[in-house]
């Protein structure tokens, strides 16, 4: 027996194996020294006493060291987004005073606003610091916004979640050829629990803090934008309180798990679950309006096509309709609008982010995929479309896109013959305008023309002349 304090040589690891192993009260356990291969006979007891006390103060110290790093990355965060704030107004002002507006029907607060959402549109995956200072934007520019315009109207918000729901049959063959894999991500998303809000500004009704609505109730489901890649519902706060202050109506937002981390159709069925979390808490299919900008816009449209509700309306500003950019809109105004192309080749494209996971090769199947209706709309069977709003910018690059949608779905609604259903899509162009203007962090003229126009169209569902 070699006694406590000797020191020896382990020439076998299965030595150290058999003592760990033993369970007596009275077992000794070799620890080790240093980084060597010396070992120290100790009690079991003394020895595991000591590693606890060991981990304890590991966590402790790992959970202050993760405390100070968060608490750091967010003050770095801040200061950055600040600073970006800066910077964007300053070139942004400069380059206004010497050389004019880009589009001579702009002032100085739309330049800025095109600007500013430019900048947030500019992502660089392949550089880690223009990524931080990207995010630090989408995090605090929102924040700084609301703080600065200050709205006049009081907001009411009510956060909760959104559990999972099982697809239902008929949903799912109308699925096409994400049938499968949308069974796979219900199955993987039993334990899901999905971060929503509801947004009621009117101070003509109380707001429903049951959240459980009444027959007659009717409320708005928001599918915010972001090219599937980034977004939130805290970032869209301001777009939520606007809308919900024009209709004077609840709006529900939801956020979607997102790309690259989260693969379509990943974002569809958590709309599905939202939607059917709304029919949960009692609203009726035409008592909801769908509204959404860009991918949102988008993501309302496919969710439509595979529930086919009859909703009270739909309401989409400059919604994703094609992925190909091929229309000679894209060529016309790039460089003018705040958007990229899409360009499926590159590893950094939200369309190829959205479709295949990080590493993966493009593949002919892939390419096809780009003219699924789910993905392109604009090639979607759209009969016993609901009445909607549609409004985008003559100085987008997605205008012929949303111009032959528009047609594509008036011209089946009308070739039914359905009564009452000529021109059930409302086309409305504003001069200039760029890319979802409507949520542009300045107030300006269009903007505002925009949001009443939205509030008009909303009125007239309840009132039709």
């Amino acid at each position: 027996m070699v006694k406590a304090g000797v020191e020896f040589r382990v020439e076998a690891l299965s030595v150290l194996e058999a003592e760990l192993e033993d369970t007596r009260p009275n077992a000794c356990i070799y620890q080790q020294l240093g980084h060597g291969s010396v070992f120290l006979l100790k009690p079991k007891a003394e020895v595991v006493k000591d590693t606890k006390a060991k981990l304890r103060q590991l966590k402790k110290d790992s959970s202050m060291t993760k405390d100070a790093l968060s608490s750091a990355t967010t003050t770095a965060q801040w200061l950055t987004a600040v600073a970006s704030l800066v910077i964007v107004c300053t070139v942004s002002t400069a380059r206004y005073l010497l050389f004019g507006p880009m589009m001579t029907s702009w002032d100085y607060r739309t330049q800025l606003s095109r600007d500013l959402v430019r900048h947030l549109n500019d992502r660089n995956p392949e550089n880690p610091f223009w990524m931080f200072v990207n995010t630090a934007c989408h995090v605090y520019w929102p924040s700084i916004s609301q703080f600065l315009l200050r709205p006049s109207n009081t907001q009411y918000i009510r956060p909760f979640t959104i559990p999972a729901y099982p697809l239902d049959e008929a949903s799912l063959t109308r699925a096409g050829v994400w049938t499968s894999k949308l069974l796979d991500i219900a199955r993987s998303s039993a334990d899901m629990h999905m971060y929503a809000e509801c947004i009621y500004t009117s101070s003509d009704h109380p707001f429903p803090t049951d959240l459980h609505a009444g027959p007659q109730d009717k409320a708005i489901l928001y599918f915010h934008g972001g090219g599937y890649v980034v977004g939130s519902v805290e970032e869209y706060r301001g777009v939520l309180t606007r809308l919900s202050r024009v209709s004077t109506m609840p709006v529900y937002a939801f956020n979607y798990r997102l790309a690259p981390e989260s693969q379509y159709p990943t974002q569809l069925y958590d709309a599905f679950c939202a939607f059917r979390h709304l029919r949960e808490l009692g609203y009726h299919e035409q008592c909801i309006i769908f509204a959404g900008d860009s991918a949102g816009g988008n993501l309302a449209l496919a969710l439509w096509l595979m529930l086919r509700p009859k909703l009270s309306a739909m309401l989409l500003l400059s919604p994703r309709v094609d992925v190909t950019s091929i229309r000679p809109s894209w060529k016309q105004f790039f460089g003018i609008d705040v958007l990229n192309p899409y360009d499926i080749t590159s590893p950094y494209s939200s369309i190829r982010q959205l479709l295949l996971p990080p590493g993966a090769e493009l593949t002919s199947d892939i390419l096809d995929i780009l003219e699924d209706p789910f993905i392109a709309p604009v090639h979607a069977n759209l009969t016993e479309f609901p009445t909607t709003l549609v409004q985008v910018g003559s100085a987008e690059m997605m205008l012929d896109d949303i111009r032959d949608f528009v047609l594509h779905a008036n011209s089946q609604n009308n070739s039914c013959g359905i009564s009452g259903r000529r021109n059930c899509v409302q086309l409305q162009t504003f001069p200039d305008m760029f890319h979802v203007f409507q949520a542009g962090p300045i107030s300006t003229h269009c903007q505002q023309q925009a949001w009443e126009s939205i509030g008009a169209f909303i009125d007239s569902l309840a009132n039709p002349s």
